[in-house]
């Protein structure tokens, strides 16, 4: 099985998503190759995430600094994606701890897969996080 490797940021002309490889040009500036002809363009270093390779209940693609959201019978839970360097994994961080969490994404999507959707991200939806820690 192929992980699909690609990358989202912000174009720094206009603040709109492009989604394709990650790239350096010879002036330091990351650029996201949108286009099977290769058209780039140049990104806020500070919105670059990875694609995570899993999709939500929606078939939505998940990404790094993804808001996602868990509904259950008794409530509603926030989690942002984040790396774990020690763990090699995309875990999520829950809306008031200040370090990631250690269970990868793929389970809590195998437990929670009809209950888990992404709602947003840091950067568009910042509302979602306010009084994170």
């Amino acid at each position: 099985m192929n992980r699909e490797i690609k990358f989202r940021g912000k174009k720094l002309k206009d603040n709109s998503w492009v989604y394709g490889l990650l790239t350096n040009d010879m002036k330091g500036h990351y650029r996201i190759n949108f286009d099977p002809k290769s058209f780039s363009c140049v990104v806020k270093d500070d919105t670059i995430g990875q694609f995570t390779g899993l999709q939500d209940k929606n078939e939505k693609e998940i990404y790094e600094d993804d808001i996602m959201q868990i509904t259950t019978a008794l409530d509603k839970y926030l989690f942002k994606v984040t790396w774990n360097e020690e763990l090699g994994a995309w875990c999520l961080m829950m809306k008031g701890d200040i370090k990631e969490g250690t269970k990868p994404l793929g389970e809590w999507l195998g437990e929670y897969w009809d209950k888990i959707e992404v709602i947003g991200n840091i950067y568009d939806n910042p509302e979602l996080m306010e009084e994170w820690i």
